[in-house]
């Protein structure tokens, strides 16, 4: 550490004054080698860093090594920190202040240093504003080139909002002050997690101002060619965007060339509730991928296409030509393994050619940079050579023959001047190859014969002076110097000068010394000088490619998802499903993707199942705790999802009807941060799927109801049942220890249950699914899986038999009021639904919710004393 730190210096006054530039920053300001942290900056700094502390002239301060700033930066942006990087631009010729500016603020959402961003994930910056009725929501990512936004009504905008920030993760978001004000619900959702929020106000949105900034960065007149429309609200979330991104990098994003419109109509909508509970691109354990589909389809060699896989699987796709394209290409490599061996074996050649070309664009790029891209470029050549006889043009990631060329002129240029392992800095030299610039040629020359001029020098002057101990030597303080003895010095000519006096040996240097000391000097310097300018040059010849770069990146992505699906069609055994329009669901011995990956080979038990067509539309299904319900149901759900991207699924065989959204709600917790109940965010996700799911949805339901009482979940459940059945018409799978609702009776209404065989009084789990319903929900059989003590179990199987004796004696009254109930339904209920809605006037006699109440108990989250209480409370009710 170095400078005076009192509060009235010049420096202190530089540091206050860069410092309120970037309030919101920790202001990283360079003083020599170090980079140093004052006041407030410091305290918070050294707290999250683990450095110590330290106060000079009353201000604390603590620093670190500029060389080892990376990792001290990431663990800050980690914390959802920002950092101001403030430089020493200029010294000063005879000392005094030297010139400082901030050359670039790092923030969660706009990194684009290497070290700092994972590498198979998007680093997503989000920016959202409203006008009167509608949202824009536009996202980036800097470090791509990336940049998407779409619009959509500000009612619902807290659910379509989640939805995107579950799908997209971004690290930070911008968003229009009056949102957070006026919104409570939207400012609820923004302040869910602990990403980065930034909020602006008002007068920031101008429509016409930031649609006039996205041109700029587009370099277009008209955003129409974009699909946009003119009076759109799609750019006001831009403006304030870019000029975010041109602050914190200060870069002109010249490789941002592409707005990407899209619309919620283009993939499949998938709710956070679905995406969470799916498990698609994190699990729910630790937030990570392991256990994830994503994990278990992505065999992608580069960093590229893990990303574009990830956005594949969060967003599938309901256009059938789309689709079907994808499958073409899968399907081609899946039956051509050695092409896909070659294909997968060049591919991890190829570098992030994405993140490279916008390291270009934001000149950051080092020497390395220009030779990995260079390395991808000639792989992307060689997967053309490859590909173009199989795969159709769209998987190509050529186009045409002057593409070709460029690609490969740029690559050979590139690799004609760079040594295969150049430093990673342009201020140290050793970047080009010998040969590639004669002026280079001649400046190394003369740093590499300054060595030999030297000894010549020193063998001329022995052999004049007669001095046999004359040497020469060098250090940083006299450069180049004669040495000899104390006995020496006194033969050493005139022109000899002398430099310092030892205690053993004197020093000396001559005026044709100082000249060669000069002219090595300077060759090292001017070599140096000379490497970083035609760096410069080289890499300023790159950036007209930039777009070419981008586009072969995306297509190379493009060729390594469906090369990635291809695998792990051949590894799992995956099929060929059959797309097609109508409402129908066919699936012969389905597979849980996930599951059966972390199952031993073999062990997973296959169901099928057909929804629509001349089978029902709405399934129930029932079976214990542990039988397979919830696999069953998310299975079916995951192989909608995978044949909607293009990927081949885990069966036999399917026959998909598209889908424009699935609707997953298995399962609930309590979410503390929203200050909502378990139940509440039950029916939360259940309004939601009653609410927006239609007849080309898929509806995937578990324990409707479970989260309250018995009689208000039952009848939660029936309602439920009734209106998915009446109103919406989806393909629904619906999972209930709510034996009741088997008896109810529609067209469109089938059961299902899961075999269990109970054996010399244990349960055999067949993981089968059979036709009808589950005869009993065995739940006292699972408590005493789960660990229940005997005690408890006893007293509850004997509680249990009693109320079935009781339920048999009345069971001709209860069929006599059934008939009864069904009749006048049928006078006065809707065609296809007279069974379903007579059915709800007869569930809730006491002995049928006790004996269910009994057999749906959660007995994982019971203790044995709330289990004690129970048995009590059962005992009161019975006896009257």
């Amino acid at each position: 550490m170095s400078g005076d730190t009192n509060n009235d210096t010049p420096m202190m006054r530089q540091y206050a004054r860069l410092k309120e530039q970037h309030r919101d920053a920790v202001l990283f300001f360079r003083l020599g080698d170090f980079y140093e942290m004052f006041r407030s900056d410091a305290v918070e700094a050294s707290r999250i860093l683990g450095l110590t502390l330290t106060q000079r002239g009353g201000v604390p301060m603590c620093g670190i090594p500029h060389h080892a700033s990376g990792s001290y930066i990431a663990r800050l942006i980690h914390a959802g920190k920002k950092v101001a990087i403030c430089e020493q631009t200029k010294l000063p010729a005879g000392g005094g202040l030297a010139e400082r500016e901030v050359v670039n603020v790092v923030t969660p959402g706009t990194l684009v240093e290497e070290d700092l961003l994972e590498r198979s994930s998007n680093n997503y910056l989000l920016s959202i504003a409203a006008g009167s009725t509608e949202m824009s929501l536009v996202y980036t990512d800097l470090s791509t080139g990336e940049l998407a936004g779409t619009v959509y009504p500000l009612e619902g905008a807290p659910l379509h909002l989640r939805a995107e920030l579950t799908r997209l993760r971004p690290r930070e978001v911008l968003v229009q002050e009056s949102l957070l004000s006026d919104y409570p619900r939207i400012k609820a959702v923004l302040t869910e997690s602990d990403r980065l929020l930034n909020s602006y106000p008002d007068w920031n949105y101008n429509l016409s101002e930031s649609r006039k900034s996205l041109e700029r960065v587009l370099g277009v007149v008209s955003l129409k060619g974009f699909g946009i429309a003119d009076d759109s609200l799609l750019p006001l979330a831009c403006g304030v965007l870019i000029e975010y991104l041109r602050d914190t990098s200060g870069s002109d994003l010249s490789h941002i060339r592409s707005l990407q419109q899209y619309s919620r109509q283009d993939h499949v909508q998938l709710d956070d509730a679905t995406l969470r509970n799916l498990e698609l691109l994190t699990n729910m354990h630790d937030g990570t991928s392991n256990y994830t589909l994503r994990r278990t389809l992505d065999f992608c060699r580069t960093s590229m296409g893990s990303r574009m896989l990830a956005r594949w699987i969060g967003a599938p796709s309901t256009d059938m030509a789309l689709v079907a394209d994808r499958q073409e290409n899968i399907t081609r490599l899946y039956h051509n393994q050695m092409l896909l061996s070659s294909l997968r074996e060049e591919l991890g050649r190829v570098l992030d050619l994405e993140r490279l070309a916008s390291r270009v664009a934001m000149e950051r790029a080092h020497p390395k940079d220009l030779v990995a891209i260079a390395a991808s470029l000639e792989g992307i050549l060689r997967l053309q050579e490859l590909s173009s006889e199989y795969l159709g043009e769209s998987s190509l990631p050529i186009r045409s023959s002057e593409e070709m060329e460029q690609i490969s002129s740029m690559a050979s240029h590139l690799r004609g001047a760079l040594l295969d392992e150049p430093s990673v800095t342009i201020h140290e030299g050793g970047i080009f190859r010998d040969g590639f610039d004669p002026e280079l040629d001649s400046l190394r020359g003369l740093s590499r014969d300054g060595a030999r001029y030297l000894e010549e020098y020193l063998e001329r002057e022995r052999s004049v002076t007669g001095v046999s101990s004359l040497k020469i030597k060098h250090n940083r303080v006299l450069g180049y110097y004669l040495e000899t003895t104390k006995s020496g010095a006194g033969s050493v000519p005139d022109h000899f000068i002398r430099r310092q006096s030892l205690s053993n040996a004197e020093r000396f240097t001559t005026e044709e010394l100082a000249g060669l000391e000069e002219g090595i000097t300077g060759a090292e310097e001017g070599s140096n000088e000379r490497e970083r300018a035609l760096f410069i040059t080289i890499r300023d010849r790159c950036v007209p490619a930039i777009p070419l770069f981008l586009a072969c990146a995306d297509r190379t992505a493009r060729l390594d998802c469906l090369a990635s699906l291809a695998l792990a069609a051949t590894r799992n055994g995956y099929v060929r499903p059959e797309l097609i329009e109508e409402p129908v669901l066919e699936i012969r011995a389905g597979r849980h993707p996930v599951v059966e990956r972390h199952s031993a080979d073999g062990s997973f038990v296959p169901n099928d199942l057909v929804l629509g067509g001349k089978s029902p539309l709405f399934r129930l299904v029932t079976g214990p705790n542990m039988a397979g319900k919830s696999t069953f149901l998310r299975q079916t759900a995951l192989i909608v999802l995978m044949a909607q991207m293009g990927s081949f699924v885990p069966a036999e065989a399917a026959r998909i009807g598209l889908v424009d959204r699935v609707f997953c709600r298995v399962g609930a917790q309590d979410n503390l941060a929203r200050g909502e109940s378990t139940f509440l965010v039950e029916m939360s996700e259940t309004a939601a799927i009653l609410r927006n799911a239609g007849p080309q949805s898929l509806v995937i339901m578990d324990e409707v109801g479970r989260g309250t009482g018995t009689t208000d979940g039952l009848a939660i459940a029936t309602a439920v049942t009734e209106y998915l059945l009446e109103t919406i018409g989806a393909r629904t799978l619906f999972a209930t220890h709510f034996h009741e609702l088997t008896a109810m009776q529609a067209p469109q209404l089938g059961n299902l249950s899961l075999e269990v065989a109970e054996t010399g009084g244990e349960l055999i789990f067949r993981k089968r699914v059979v036709e009808g319903p589950s005869e009993q929900s065995y739940g006292v059989h699972v408590a005493a899986l789960a660990g229940i003590p005997a005690a408890v179990v006893r007293r509850a199987e004997e509680l249990l038999d009693q109320a079935h004796a009781e339920l048999a004696d009345g069971e001709s009254t209860t069929a006599n009021h059934a008939s009864m109930s069904a009749g006048s339904s049928a006078k006065t209920g809707r065609p296809g639904t007279t069974s379903a809605r007579s059915r709800t006037t007869e569930l809730f006699s006491n002995e049928e919710l006790l004996v269910n109440e009994i057999t749906s108990i959660s007995v994982e989250n019971l203790t044995p004393l709330e289990a004690l209480t129970k048995i009590a409370e059962w005992q009161k009710r019975l006896r009257g």
